[in-house]
């Protein structure tokens, strides 16, 4: 008998599974598909049993006390781990081991390399008279044209664009720092391929828009412009674009954001753990929440949850990162060189998007955080039958809302005109009998927004409350936070909070 050791454990992600079922495959195992995941100690697997008791109650002087149980069901499987934030650059592409994580925990389609538009000029012409969210041939367009083909990955099954795919865009640069999209993904509303022909597609809005075979047209999931704008005559060789969750939207930056996780499923994927000499498979599994602490005497890190429909044993064994067994095959190494973020370095910005009591829009509060977290949560739950005489396996999980939320810790500063936490705890009290929606944009720069290796998470369209004041030896306060979706204009006093838009929330890793 060998005992099983923590130290010896390793943790492997996987996008080997039946397309249909989630089932992690017995062979087929790829540095492309599998990865190994450094953990924090600490990390749970387990799966619960579901039990039906009967018990008897009847009078007299030798009453039947017993009772029976019977296993009815399986519950879902519960398991849970900690990684640090750690970016990391390859050429120009910058990385992450946790990228597959979020890229599962936001979207449905595994992480792709990039798709090609091949032009000899690829000419990107758009006029802003009014920014919305939703982006029309008359209320804000984009149409690249020049295009003269696709370059596929067909060796990974990659297909080409199809209407309602959620994109990021790589390759292309404006002409004004004025043009922002809060680095968020934009949605495709009409796309042709071949030569020649034309066709007629639906925006989300029901507005009919035309393409010819060499052009694509775009809405985007959140853009927004400090005032009203013309850009046009923007160039490019060739235009790269993702449509997986995850992508490297520049050469400075990879990014992941929620506009793409309006989906009922997410990504299919399975999750190995190795303890020791015995390992276990994570069938069909599924990423519910992401929870980042700013501890300030900590390294960053992200607890992730998730479950998945069944839990086994397999007889594999690992040597290095090849498996034989059950499983075969041959997963990518972990990264050891990767950079770490401490917290201390972190900043805040939060800008009122609209008046907040005798604030102006567009005011800037400077905080200085003590502390605070920010976690993102699918609220998924799992669906099992009842039928007698046997034990019910959970069979198919849904999505529920996409909550996102967080604190922020800080001192209470006091008696200056700068637009610390003192100012913002005075407009909000001004403004709490009148004021049914603050919003802000709030955007956090894990490591520094001044250094090169951070992460800065952009929430475009928040709300917050009304800071809660701590008497301690140095009075502190609490500011509670939720991501929303929104509708942006041109003028951030007219933008409004709206259900059906996904931007809450980007995610940005520089190294």
């Amino acid at each position: 008998m060998a005992l099983n050791l923590v130290r010896n454990s390793r943790v492997f992600f996987t996008t080997n599974v039946s397309s249909t079922t989630g089932v992690i495959n017995a062979s087929g195992f790829t540095t492309s598909n599998t990865q190994e995941i450094q953990v924090l100690d600490g990390f749970t697997f387990s799966q619960n049993t579901n039990q039906d008791t009967v018990t008897i109650s009847e009078a007299g002087g030798a009453p039947t006390r017993g009772q029976r149980s019977f296993n009815t069901s399986l519950a879902p499987v519960d398991f849970s781990m900690s990684t640090y934030v750690r970016p990391s650059k390859s050429g120009s592409v910058v990385n992450a081991e946790e990228s597959v994580l979020w890229n599962a925990l936001m979207g449905v389609n595994n992480i792709e390399s990039a798709i090609t538009v091949n032009g000899s000029s690829l000419t990107f012409a758009y006029t802003f008279t009014d920014i919305s969210s939703t982006v029309t041939a008359t209320v804000g367009s984009l149409v690249i044209s020049g295009m003269t083909g696709i370059t596929l990955d067909t060796a990974n099954s990659q297909t080409a664009p199809s209407i309602g795919d959620t994109i990021v865009f790589n390759g292309f640069t404006a002409p004004t720092s004025k043009l922002e999209f809060f680095n968020a993904p934009a949605k495709i509303v009409g796309f042709t391929t071949g030569t020649g022909g034309s066709l007629v597609t639906y925006t989300t809005t029901g507005t009919t828009v035309s393409t010819s075979a060499t052009s694509l047209t775009v809405e985007f999931a959140n853009p927004a412009v400090d005032t009203t704008l013309t850009v046009s005559g923007i160039t490019a060789t060739s235009l790269k674009f993702y449509k997986s969750s995850w992508a490297p939207a520049s050469s400075s930056y990879s990014m992941v954001s929620s506009a793409s996780s309006n989906f009922n499923q997410l990504q299919k994927f399975g999750m190995i753990f190795v303890v020791d000499s015995v390992a276990y498979a994570v069938d069909n599994a599924a990423l519910n929440q992401a929870t980042i602490d700013f501890g300030l005497d900590a390294i960053a890190t992200i607890a992730w949850t998730g479950q998945a429909t069944a839990l086994r044993q397999v007889a594999t064994t690992l040597t290095n990162s090849t498996f034989s067994g059950d499983f075969t095959g041959t997963a990518s190494t972990k990264n050891t060189t990767a950079n770490y973020i401490t917290n201390k370095l972190s900043t805040v910005t939060l800008k009122s998007n609209k008046a907040i009591g005798s604030t102006a829009a567009g005011t800037q509060y400077n905080v200085a955080l003590t502390g605070g977290s920010l976690t993102i949560n699918n609220n998924i739950s799992y669906i099992t039958p009842a039928n007698l005489g046997v034990v019910n396996s959970p069979v198919v999980y849904y999505t529920g809302t996409r909550a996102i939320s967080g604190s922020l810790n800080a001192y209470l500063k006091t008696g200056s005109s700068i637009t610390d936490t003192g100012k913002l705890l005075a407009d909000m009290l001004s403004a709490a009998s009148t004021t049914i929606e603050p919003m802000i944009s709030l955007s956090l720069a894990i490591g520094g927004k001044d250094n090169t290796v951070k992460v800065i998470l952009d929430m475009p369209s928040a709300t917050i409350s009304i800071p809660t004041v701590d008497v301690q030896q140095v009075i502190s306060t609490v500011i509670n936070f939720t991501a929303q979706g929104s509708s942006i204009s041109a003028t951030t006093t007219s933008s409004t909070f709206d259900l059906s838009k996904s931007n809450d929330i980007s995610v940005r890793y520089y190294s």
